[in-house]
């Protein structure tokens, strides 16, 4: 299962490579500068100093020429990667690698809103279909595409000082590099797990993590934006200015209204904290539920939760809870007793782990990263967002999802553990993570943002990984099984960061009561659909 494993038990917790499955939950990524400021003034410049790429290739409208491409390339201050340069089999990647088959025309590199203002001029004189990019680990590889033109915001990834209780962080930012560079300065944001997750994919789509109920969702800390629109301009956007659009871009940014190139997050402290994670017998995976889901919603802010129930071919399934607490080391241990011990509870764990440590060590210990340099917590390579002694590999998985707004019953119990059962007996590596919400994600209105499941107590991620060249036949049959079987269950929506094709009901799925105003937005700012080239675009 590698990094998708929600922890992964052996030598303990402080030692260990852990990682949570609410990590790696990007979707189509959106984009990142270095500030305001210096975007505004490097644009300018470069806008003035070149021609239109576009006109050097006709007027016409209709596939762009090699001309017009080699054009485009030398407009650009950032770099253009296309089918016949030795970068391109590298850079058409995607974390999954599901996604390998996809052949975009070229990914562009861009440095500042005026490479981006460039690349839209392109795609809307060319027809050219464009992909935005920033982590590449959109669940349904919709990031990238076949004869798209990708703009890929990685080099947009600086981290600013924080100063006055807020920071401005390149929408390219990886995960790792915000963890890190916040982290010098005693203070942090609520996010995911996976280091190579791009923060705006992640915030764009909503964000949780596990300081998530404790300090909101990511777009909840998110104060401020700057994108560059389908026409071109550099809008930015607050709770004043462009109010539509920054409510949209809370929930529903994802590939929508335009290019971000600079999010503005209000900080928090990143204090102390203690990692937790207890294992029963598999007999006990019934009781281990009926508790956790009465407990996890419910406990103070400070402490997060996730229930966890693995697949294990050939031999008997596991069930964990993991869980994170920025308060006490006694307060925490306290709280799982009380896990345990009430009344219908599973009794005392097979195993028990709880480590104190520093907010910065626990997340690197969560991305996998706790023995590796920043650096080494990367992807390896020479383009931008990955580093020469980059460790990390990618993977190769399908997920799906569900929002929980009430307690499972037995029966529900009794068919999750029927489905990881069967997928034992089936040979597929496959788990369901059940993370507690509740606390500061559900103090905020359900329509106060575009991310509109505020009233839920838990989020479930049905999750099957495979070797890079293995067959995904069963094991998606298997995940599909699973979704099925749990619908009628579940509250009938989904998370959009978890982008799943196969719903049909996507749009109330994920957006619900905001999609009527959401399509107000999208006919505001992006008249002529120009960022609606793919499936489950607004």
């Amino acid at each position: 299962m590698k990094r998708r494993t929600l922890l992964q038990a052996g030598g303990g917790l402080a030692a260990t490579s852990v990682a949570l499955a609410t990590g790696c939950d990007n979707k189509t990524g959106a984009a990142g500068a270095a500030s305001s400021g210096a975007a505004t003034e490097t644009a300018a410049g470069a806008g003035a100093a070149r021609t239109n790429a576009a006109a050097a290739g006709g007027a016409a409208k209709g596939r762009a020429s090699g001309s017009a491409w080699t054009a485009l390339g030398k407009s650009l201050d950032g770099k253009l990667v296309r089918a016949s340069d030795a970068a391109y089999a590298t850079a058409r990647r995607l974390y999954n690698t599901r996604y390998d088959t996809l052949k975009p025309s070229a990914i562009a590199y861009v440095k500042h809103p005026a490479d981006i203002a460039e690349c839209l001029s392109f795609a809307r004189r060319y027809d050219t279909p464009i992909a935005i990019r920033s982590g590449g680990h959109s669940y349904a590889g919709w990031s990238s595409g076949n004869n798209k033109l990708i703009i890929d915001v990685s080099a947009l990834s600086k981290v600013g000082a924080p100063s006055g209780g807020t920071t401005r962080i390149g929408a390219g930012a990886k995960l790792i590099d915000v963890y890190e560079g916040l982290g010098a300065h005693g203070v942090t944001i609520p996010g995911g797990s996976c280091p190579t997750v791009g923060i705006s994919g992640l915030t764009l789509g909503g964000g949780h993590g596990v300081a998530s109920r404790a300090y909101g969702l990511t777009c909840d800390s998110l104060v401020g934006a700057t994108l560059v629109t389908a026409d071109g301009k550099t809008v930015d956007c607050d709770r004043k200015q462009h109010a539509d659009l920054f409510w949209a871009l809370r929930g529903a940014g994802n590939g929508n209204f335009g290019v971000v190139t600079e999010l503005r997050f209000r900080t928090h402290p990143a204090p102390r904290a203690v990692m937790a994670y207890l294992t029963w017998p598999w007999a006990k995976a019934a009781k281990v539920v009926a508790s956790w889901q009465k407990w996890g919603p419910v406990q103070d802010d400070e402490i997060w939760s996730a229930c966890h129930l693995d697949a294990r071919p050939g031999n008997t399934p596991s069930v964990s809870v993991a869980a994170f607490s920025l308060g006490g080391y006694r307060e925490l241990q306290n709280a799982l007793d009380k896990l345990a011990d009430q009344p219908g509870g599973p009794g005392p764990a097979k195993s028990v782990h709880l480590t104190p440590t520093g907010y910065l060590d626990a997340m690197e210990s969560y991305a996998g990263c706790s023995t590796k340099s920043t650096a080494q917590c990367h992807m390896p390579g020479s383009l931008p967002g990955q580093t020469g002694a980059g460790q990390l590999g990618r993977e190769t998985y399908a997920a799906r999802s569900h929002f929980f707004d009430r307690s499972l019953s037995a029966a529900g119990i009794r068919t999750l553990m029927d489905q990881i059962e069967a997928g034992g007996r089936k040979g597929v590596s496959g788990n369901v993570a059940l993370t507690a919400l509740g606390g500061a994600v559900n103090r905020v209105g359900r329509t106060d943002t575009a991310f509109v499941h505020r009233g839920s107590k838990f989020l479930a991620q049905y999750l099957t990984s495979w070797p890079a060249n293995g067959s995904p036949g069963t094991r998606t049959a298997w995940l599909n099984s699973f979704h099925d079987a749990m619908r009628r269950h579940s509250s009938g929506a989904a998370y959009q960061n978890y982008t799943d094709p196969g719903l049909t009901n996507w749009k109330s799925a994920y957006y619900g009561a905001a999609a009527t105003r959401l399509a107000e937005v999208k006919r505001t700012y992006d008249p002529q659909r120009l960022f609606s080239t793919f499936p489950q675009a607004l």
